[in-house]
Parts: structure tokens; sequence; C-alpha cells
């Protein structure tokens, strides 16, 4: 009997732990739309092309966010750096890895600032690690081939998803999953154009999914309705 009480105690407990777990999973929700290019086209193949639409969301309440524990990683292959656009959250480490047979270097230009930041020069089969404490949208350039280039957006929020317009319907799809429960702002950013209207306040509720599309364009058309 008191093996059988123990037995009933262990499993109310575990189902406890369960039930937490649904309750905070059930605490989130998703953001989700298309993004549509308008009175533009924009250019999806090449190593340098327009495809990428960094969509995010910042709370409208003060919030802070450990950043995270892994690593995101950007690649030097083929004098390209892959991937050509990323998105990580205030205090990530980035690893810069060089895939190729040449020597290569890593440059930051921080676009609002016009700071610069050189981090060495590397060679093949070697990787140099950087963590970016400062939010703001960055360039990364290789001064061993002028070519090369990418950007690398750095936000203070974990909420974001990188989009890819697609070049038949110059149209992305995007989705922010795990979203506490909340207000916020969405904004989006892209190395060419400008969200049509602005930013847009949406509320995200446990267990649903909010819906917001929206335009991107050329700057003069940008606030325009």
């Amino acid at each position: 009997m008191k093996n059988l009480v123990l037995r009933l105690v262990m499993i109310a407990a575990a189902w406890g732990l369960a039930g937490a777990g649904l309750a905070q999973e059930a605490g989130t929700g998703t953001v989700a739309g298309v993004v549509e290019v308008q009175k533009a086209r924009v250019k999806t193949r090449g190593a340098k092309s327009f495809k990428d639409v960094v969509v995010y969301l910042e709370p409208t309440a003060p919030a802070v966010y450990p950043p995270p524990a892994g690593h995101a990683v950007m690649d030097q292959r083929g004098l390209v750096f892959i991937p050509h656009v990323m998105a990580v959250q205030q205090g990530t480490t980035v690893d810069f890895l060089n895939s190729d047979n040449d020597r290569h270097n890593v440059y930051f230009l921080y676009d609002e600032t016009g700071q610069t930041l050189d981090i060495g020069t590397w060679g093949p089969g070697e990787k140099v690690s950087h963590t970016f404490k400062e939010p703001g949208p960055v360039i990364v350039l290789c001064q061993l081939h002028l070519e090369m280039a990418a950007h690398i957006l750095v936000l203070e929020t974990p909420f974001f998803s990188v989009a890819e317009i697609d070049a038949e319907t110059q149209r992305a799809t995007y989705e922010i999953r795990d979203v506490p429960a909340g207000n916020y702002v969405l904004k989006a950013w892209h190395k060419k154009l400008k969200m049509k209207g602005g930013d847009v306040q949406v509320t995200v509720a446990a267990g649903e999914t909010a819906t917001v599309d929206f335009a991107i364009t050329k700057t003069k058309y940008a606030e325009k309705q």
C-alpha cells in the first residue's frame, strides 16, 4: 500500500511538471505573414542578392533577454560570405570560418555610426569569433577581397525571422514562434527597401497566431499608404 501511494505521488508530480511545461508553452504565440515588394523588383540571385528581409518584434514594455549560449556561424567560402544576411540577438557570438584555400580578413563597418573594427586575418581552415555587444546594422567586409560583403543585423530582441523573397512572386513568408503574450512593434530591415507605412503594432495572444502582412518599397514610397 505504501509503495502504491508513493507511485501515485510520483505520477502526480510528473503530471504537475508536464502541466507547468504546457502552461509555459500556452503562454506564447506566433506572428506570421507575407512581405510583398511593391513598386520595385529585387534581385534574388547571386552572392549579393536582395532576397533577404529581417522581420522582428520589439516589446512595447521594457524587457531584457539573455543572449543565446550557442554561437552563430558565418562562413567564407568561394570568396563569398555565407549567409549574406544574418540576424542575431545582442550579445551573440559569431564564429567567422575560412573554408577557402586563401587567407581571409573580417572587417566591420558599423552602418549607423561609421565606426570600423578589424578583427583580424587568418588562414584556411581557421576561425575567429566575435561577440556583438551593441545593437544595429553591421556591414561585414574582407580587406583582402574587396568584392566580398555581408550584413549582420544585431537586435535587442530574440524574436526575429530572416525571410527570403521569391524571384517570381516578389513575396516572402515569415514566421516568428514562441513569442510571449503581450504587445509588440513589428519592424523589418532590408538592405535596399523600407516598410511601407512604417512599423506595425501587434498583440500576441497565448496559443494563437497573429497575421501581419506588410509591404516593402523604395524610400520615396515608404511613407505613402
